[in-house]
């Protein structure tokens, strides 16, 4: 079936009435399902052509709602990401976005009620923040967003702009002279540790730690004063997002007057000749590098707009809704690799195992989860920190993403099938008969079967038929373990 079949089909299908035109409010209601806001600048710039008598436009979400006929419906569905929508081509089709925006729904219900950890404490906007909000925002590569709860509220980036800074330098000057001065292997320990960061060479172990971040941002710009370099930052933040992170100041000066460990690193690098652009007598240098970097963590950010940087990551570098290359293809594969063995502090390696997928995390509270077999990201926001400082409820969510839709790219040939028909995959009559037996065992969760000597039990579901595994009801109400606080900022 071509392009123009595929459009014709999708008229019919929102004509229910058949009388030959749609409503514009049916046209963006088949757009949302998919993912596609009305507020999604591609869909606005599509819809602009569409009149009302009076000559003002005549679809955007406060409009009075017109009516369509076929010729002015295919000429908006023309446009790129519409097409795409209308004929099933999108990175998550319609009816799987839905099933995995259900059960983001669904996890964040659940998770209201856990309250293990702690804020950070070491600054007062951070001690300062709510515990209480929770926000969870998933972006694919094609722009298509969900989010639910405190996803607009704005919070500091802090270590989760490292992957980003890390991407900034390799396309500034490439992996083989970035990794002249910054290590790839895991540090061993914390991201503030002091004896465990750099390596025998001088080099800071990796670009998500302290101090590889202080020097991974000193390549960045080298030779510009600070509020240049700042602002190349931020308009690749804004390429990513589609707007400009600003410097929250008070977050900046706290940081910077108690961030005694952070100059440590840079003196430390400088010593030893690894901080670029360094010269052995330059004392200053130390001092601008953290200044930087601790800029770089002030910046503001929200779920939604962190969910569409890590979609870019996701896409190859191509941001989501711009469709700019950002970063190469390669820069954006040689970030994924090193977020997925050092993106989360001290329990890199358990994450891993668990989730096994690229993230990272940062002490305000946020956990942004790359999925690249799907081309989409997930962030979660939520301010309470585990004992390495990674959000109790963020990482929580990323587990049972996984573990419910099968995404851990280890685990497949098990955890794929529980939900293969969710997200594109495929089950054969024989798999089919395998998971009925496995989610039956789940569901009684050890209780005797009817006719073995026991009562049986009937599987609870989610709303769609699905059942519901004991081991997340369980870890709902036991998920995280209250807390002390990270070791030092950023």
């Amino acid at each position: 079936m071509d392009v123009a079949e595929k459009l014709l089909r999708s008229y019919v299908e929102i004509d229910e009435d058949g009388d030959g035109r749609i409503w514009s409010w049916e046209l963006l209601n088949t757009l949302g399902r998919a993912g596609i806001m009305p507020d999604d600048p591609r869909v606005r710039a599509a819809l602009d052509g569409v009149r009302d008598a009076a000559g003002r436009p005549a679809i955007t979400p406060y409009a009075q709602p017109v009516q369509l006929d076929f010729d002015t419906f295919a000429e908006v569905a023309q446009h790129g990401v519409i097409q795409r929508t209308l004929t099933g081509d999108l990175a998550v089709p319609a009816d799987e976005f839905a099933e995995f925006a259900h059960a983001v729904e669904r996890i964040h219900a659940d998770l209201l009620d856990e309250r293990s950890g702690e804020v950070a404490d070491y600054i007062p906007t951070l001690r300062d923040a709510d515990p209480e909000k929770f926000g969870i925002a998933i972006c694919t590569a094609d722009g298509q967003v969900f989010s639910i709860g405190d996803t607009a509220d704005e919070f500091s980036v802090q270590s989760t702009s490292k992957p980003f800074s890390y991407a900034i330098a390799l396309e500034q000057l490439g992996p083989e002279e970035v990794h002249r001065w910054i290590g790839q292997e895991q540090s061993g320990g914390p991201f503030n540790d002091p004896l465990l960061s750099l390596s025998r060479d001088g080099r800071p172990h990796n670009p998500m730690i302290n101090a590889g971040a202080i020097g991974t941002l000193a390549l960045v710009d080298s030779g510009k004063d600070q509020s240049g370099r700042l602002a190349t930052v931020q308009d690749t933040w804004r390429a990513m997002t589609g707007e400009r992170p600003q410097l929250h100041g008070a977050t900046f000066l706290a940081e910077r007057d108690t961030g005694f460990g952070n100059v440590a690193f840079a003196n430390a690098l400088a010593k030893v000749g690894k901080l670029y652009g360094a010269g052995p007598t330059d004392r200053r240098a130390p001092e601008d590098a953290t200044e930087f970097y601790t800029m770089v963590c002030s910046l503001t950010m929200n779920a939604e707009r962190l969910a569409k940087a890590g979609a870019t990551l996701a896409n190859s570098g191509v941001a989501p809704l711009s469709g700019q290359q950002v970063f190469s293809e390669e820069t954006a594969a040689r970030v994924l690799s090193v977020m997925g063995h050092s993106g989360m502090y001290n329990d890199s390696g358990q994450f891993s195992n668990q989730v096994g997928l690229p993230a990272k995390s940062g002490v305000s509270g946020n956990v942004m989860m790359v999925v690249p077999s799907k081309r989409m990201a997930v962030v979660v926001f939520s301010p309470r920190l585990d004992a390495v400082g990674n959000s109790v409820r963020g990482v929580e969510v990323c587990k049972r993403l996984v573990n419910e839709f099968g995404l851990h790219p280890y685990r497949g040939m098990s955890a794929g099938r529980v939900a293969a028909h969710q997200l594109g995959g495929q089950m054969n009559e024989a798999d089919k008969r395998a998971e009925l037996a496995s989610a039956a065992d789940r569901a009684l969760g050890g209780v005797a079967r009817a006719g073995s000597g026991g009562p049986a039990k009937v599987a609870a579901t989610d709303g769609t038929g699905v059942a519901v595994k004991a081991a997340d009801t369980e870890r709902a109400g036991t998920a995280g373990r209250r807390a002390g606080q990270p070791g030092q900022q950023l």
